[in-house]
């Protein structure tokens, strides 16, 4: 679980019921009429923007940014060595025997087995990111729209208010909840935009070039032992994907 993300919206969520608690009244913002109108139109801008599977896979892959932790690059980095010096020593055959790896990587992996071509391996792997590159830009422009959508359906509901609060001017009794309309739809538009959508597509964006990173990383190692690069060498040239103090190779070196 990234507990950052948990923290920071439990301390958003805490800080505002903090200080409608200490209001005279705090169930006048409780609004059914802005509720409706704010997060009602926001989910039904949301699937005419969108297709409704679309939208599905984005609010799936949103728990990404609560429950997921990229994994350690420096660990993925040493995995691949491993895989390279045992593939020195036993062969790529052999190698395969012994793979304890899924997913991209063993994907990669089991083409350099099948002696594919150097081409046909960096083709298939770099359409795969490419491919999972687009399908998390849609995830996060799905949440952008989320935010900029919210605020304009709060000013929405601020309107309504507002055309209510206008013809009850003759009748005071209906002057206080067109008030509350007005001015409970720009907080709840606010409130998701600010509190939810964007940190989470921010959030979404972060999760995206963590896992770019590692699928480049693997790329690279795929190609290097396919190529039977020393694995010296090819620690060395995985390292440069990373900050200078991740890197394994001049750790050990200073160490």
């Amino acid at each position: 679980m990234d507990r950052g993300s948990f923290l920071g919206v439990l301390l958003g969520v805490l800080l505002l019921a903090v200080a409608i608690g200490l209001g005279p009244n705090p169930r006048i913002f409780f609004h059914p009429a802005s509720t409706i109108v704010v997060l009602g139109g926001v989910i039904a801008a949301t699937m005419i923007r969108f297709p409704l599977e679309h939208v599905r896979y984005a609010f799936s892959i949103a728990s990404r940014a609560f429950f997921t932790r990229a994994p350690e690059t420096q660990a993925l980095v040493a995995q691949i060595v491993g895989l390279s010096q045992r593939a020195r020593r036993e062969g790529l055959l052999n190698m395969e025997k012994a793979m304890d790896v899924e997913g991209f990587l063993a994907k990669g992996l089991r083409m350099v087995v099948d002696q594919s071509d150097r081409e046909h391996i960096h083709a298939v792997l770099a359409q795969e990111l490419h491919a999972t590159q687009d399908r998390h830009h849609q995830g996060q422009e799905i949440f952008r729209f989320i935010a900029l959508s919210a605020p304009s359906f709060g000013m929405v509901g601020t309107l309504i208010g507002m055309v209510q609060l206008f013809a009850s001017l003759k009748d005071p009794s209906g002057i206080g909840s067109a008030m509350a309309l007005c001015l409970l739809s720009t907080l709840y538009g606010a409130v998701i935009a600010y509190l939810l959508a964007i940190p989470i597509a921010g959030k979404l964006e972060l999760r995206s070039r963590e896992e770019m990173q590692l699928k480049n990383i693997m790329l690279e190692g795929v190609l290097g032992i396919q190529a039977e690069m020393h694995p010296t060498v090819l620690e060395a040239q995985l390292n440069a994907f990373l900050a200078p103090r991740k890197r394994t190779l001049e750790r050990r070196s200073r160490g």
